[in-house]
């Protein structure tokens, strides 16, 4: 398994010094292989079947809540890349309603969706915008996306059909192999779609639910990465409906969301 040769070659180095650069070089030419198989678009049979499992499971759940410990890298006008992190809480009751607060170095928000509304609070600036949003997660997710450039936390996931929504643009998958995440015995895969790579660590358990996601964007300068990693799942929340009514401070400030495809809209129009 991979992570038996990595320890292997981690040992050897200390043990001796000379066999070095042979341990080196043959890893290194594994790893290009590997890279090239990957590159011809080929998606695992096996790969697949590890993905719509966990799939199915997270499908078949009508209400869950887990916890995220999240890192991800934003790239400063100098072309550095800096990494901040947060945690992020998410609460889920099928078909329509969501409830997300992300505690992160930079800020706080929290974001609640009833079914018929969607709003997102801004600790810091004590901001809040409010939407009209269609009636299920899925319609809600497309309509965020096309007109607002916005998501709900962890998307993919929530989705009604996870499989389905991230073999969209998917090109190429392989099992990595076998690996530890947080104690939790788990099968890492390794995808590539049109513009992102990303990588998924799915529990060798019954369930079969995510431990681990990380994604790099490939076709933004520096390669950014966006790191998650799953905890506390509880597939039996005791929920009320107060988990999903806005809590807002009164003296919360009601700001408008910017409707990009409007804007865009109008921009067309005003080259004509």
């Amino acid at each position: 398994m991979v992570g038996t040769r990595n320890i292997l070659i981690i040992s050897l180095l200390f043990l001796c010094t000379a066999l070095i650069p042979a341990i080196t070089v043959q890893a290194q030419e594994e790893a290009e292989t590997q890279t090239e198989e990957t590159t011809q678009a080929t998606l695992e049979p096996e790969a697949l079947e590890v993905l719509k499992e966990m799939s199915d499971t997270l499908s078949a759940l009508k209400e869950f809540s887990f916890d995220t410990k999240i890192t991800n890298d934003i790239t400063y006008d100098s072309g550095q890349p800096i990494q901040m992190g947060g945690t992020l809480k998410t609460v889920v009751k099928r078909p329509n309603q969501v409830y997300a607060k992300y505690v992160g170095d930079i800020n706080t928000k929290e974001v609640w969706y009833s079914g018929k509304n969607l709003t997102l609070y801004i600790e810091k600036k004590n901001f809040y915008g409010q939407l009209e949003t269609p009636d299920n997660i899925d319609a809600t997710m497309d309509f965020l996306i096309d007109n607002y450039n916005f998501s709900l936390p962890l998307a993919d996931i929530i989705n009604s059909d996870p499989y389905e929504s991230v073999m969209e643009t998917t090109v190429g998958g392989f099992v990595v192999g076998d690996s530890n995440v947080g104690g939790q015995e788990c099968t890492h895969l390794a995808f590539k779609a049109e513009y992102v790579d990303w990588q998924i660590w799915v529990s060798n358990e019954d369930p079969a639910l995510p431990c681990k996601l990380v994604i790099n964007y490939t076709q933004i300068e520096g390669v950014p990465q966006y790191q998650a990693i799953f905890s506390n799942w509880n597939l039996k929340p005791e929920l009320s409906k107060s988990t999903f009514t806005p809590n807002l401070p009164k003296d919360a400030v009601k700001i408008d969301f910017i409707n990009f495809k409007k804007e865009k809209e109008v921009d067309n129009n005003e080259e004509k």
